[in-house]
């Protein structure tokens, strides 16, 4: 019989792009040790890695080393994820990084080795390579936390990140090996025919502290509340580049993964007490994040408490738990890639620095200085809130729609008001940006190539996915497949 040790030519092209992903990034690390002079060449060179990681997912799909990874759909979708929130922070954040003097290739290694963590997450259909791509995104990511080590605010986001993420992954080890010892089996093919069987799996004891404990690890990564207590501060101490990938890949894989598992012990739909719990968790952190974010002035604390909101509409898709609710919230957190990477990188690029408080006052009348920048922080904003004809209003429309056909209608309700409440705080950004005379001469970070592929791109596609989101709904469609839903 074939074991996960006895690899196959078909084994490896299932992992190409990972597999380019960690060849990339050890380049970059032997180019930055032997030849630092082309050290500006490194945003192209991790670009490059990533065109050629894209093409390399065209795998066939199927199960491989052993059964204990997937190529899918579903596994496709979250590699255009992964490697578009690193291209995206490459694109607008290399000009601030190299200004600071801080575009070592480490930056970019960890970014790579970080985006096939994320991959692995998702690819992995045994609980235990969930657990180790998990772990290689994580630690990349502590790392990337403190990458201003001099800063005060980013020595303390690393420690709040490591230690708090290291509680979230003893949960998860806590979780997966009871589940372990309850069901004799990580892989979530078998978990699926074990659970369908037994009427008491959804009111048995073991088995619900075992998955308590994986969805509190995970909803650590996705930052859902009352888990979200780490966000706002490491969002706000960590160099943006690395926060817009931070806020987006990786709660999507998380959340994913939820679902994935949800669905391999519950595939005939969720059952009590768990689909109240995820309605409980989304409505909290719709109007913990939106009443919260009203009061911010540092602008990535307010964008870390609306990711809170955010992913709280992400929720009510797990409470809902149909196909159109999984396509619904696929085709919510593609949008959510471009917008909220827009939104960080455009406050990066209308903000004196990486050391620099960014108050809402210092934006005032930025618009007329910077006016590309801002345009697209302003569709970010209107995206954000889901106003029409952006893409975040058709990610939330879906979502809100699968939830009342669901009978869900008081969560949708919840959903529309916490939208409702968000459009006071991000127009007050619109406002202050174009409206608002200065206070005071902030120094800008001079818009380059990159910066102005970053905007380009962020600004078309949340305009063109909200005005014609066939091709992307289709995506979400057949990623949605795997993720099964009745």
């Amino acid at each position: 019989m074939t074991g996960f040790l006895h690899v196959g030519g078909a084994d490896l092209a299932c992992v190409a792009p990972e597999l380019v992903l960690a060849g990339f990034a050890t380049l970059i690390l032997l180019l930055d040790a032997f030849a630092r002079p082309i050290r500006a060449f490194f945003p192209y060179v991790t670009l490059l890695g990533l065109a050629l990681a894209n093409l390399a997912g065209r795998s066939a799909s199927g199960l491989f080393f052993g059964g204990a990874v997937e190529s899918s759909g579903l596994t496709r979708f979250v590699e255009l994820v992964a490697c578009g929130a690193v291209a995206l922070a490459v694109l607008g954040g290399a000009a601030s990084l190299a200004r600071d003097r801080r575009d070592q290739g480490e930056f970019y290694a960890l970014l790579l080795f970080a985006a096939a963590g994320t991959i692995v997450m998702v690819r992995g259909v045994d609980l235990l390579v969930v657990f180790l791509g998990l772990e290689l995104m994580s630690l990349s990511l502590y790392v990337l936390a403190a990458w201003y080590r001099d800063v005060p605010a980013a020595t303390e986001a690393a420690l709040k990140y490591f230690l708090m993420g290291a509680l979230a992954s003893a949960f998860l080890l806590y979780g997966i090996a009871t589940l372990y010892g309850r069901l004799g089996t990580t892989r979530l093919t078998a978990l699926q025919g074990l659970s369908s069987g037994s009427s008491f799996v959804p009111f048995d004891l073991l088995l619900g502290a075992g998955l308590l404990a994986i969805v509190s690890a995970l909803s650590f990564k996705i930052a859902l509340v009352p888990f979200h207590g780490w966000a706002p501060d490491v969002y706000q101490g960590m160099t943006t580049p690395a926060v817009t990938f931070l806020s987006t890949a990786p709660k999507a894989a998380a959340l994913i993964v939820l679902l994935r598992l949800l669905h391999a012990l519950f595939p005939a739909g969720l059952p009590e007490p768990w689909r109240p719990l995820f309605g409980i968790l989304a409505a909290l952190s719709i109007l913990f994040g939106n009443v919260v974010a009203l009061s911010q002035r540092d602008l990535k604390r307010m964008l870390a408490y609306s990711g809170i909101a955010q992913m709280g509409y992400a929720a009510i898709a797990v409470a809902t738990f149909t196909r159109d609710a999984f396509e619904g919230v696929l085709v919510f957190l593609a949008g959510y890639l471009v917008t909220n990477a827009a939104a960080f990188l455009t406050v990066a690029a209308l903000s004196g620095g990486e050391t620099e408080v960014r108050t809402l006052g210092d934006f005032a009348g930025l618009g007329r200085r910077h006016p590309v920048a801002a345009s697209v922080l302003t569709v970010s904003m209107l995206s954000l809130a889901g106003i029409p004809p952006t893409v975040g209003f058709i990610g939330k429309f879906l979502v809100f729609r699968a939830a009342v056909d669901s009978g869900l209608v008081g969560l949708a309700i919840i959903g529309v008001l916490g939208s409702l409440v968000s459009v006071g705080y991000y127009l007050r950004v619109v406002y202050v940006v174009w409206m608002k005379e200065p206070v005071r001469d902030v120094t800008l970070v001079p818009e380059d190539l990159l910066s102005g592929a970053a905007f380009l791109l962020t600004g078309a596609f949340m305009l063109a996915w909200g005005l014609f989101p066939r091709a992307l709904l289709d995506l979400a469609r057949g990623a949605a497949v795997t993720l099964g839903g009745r």
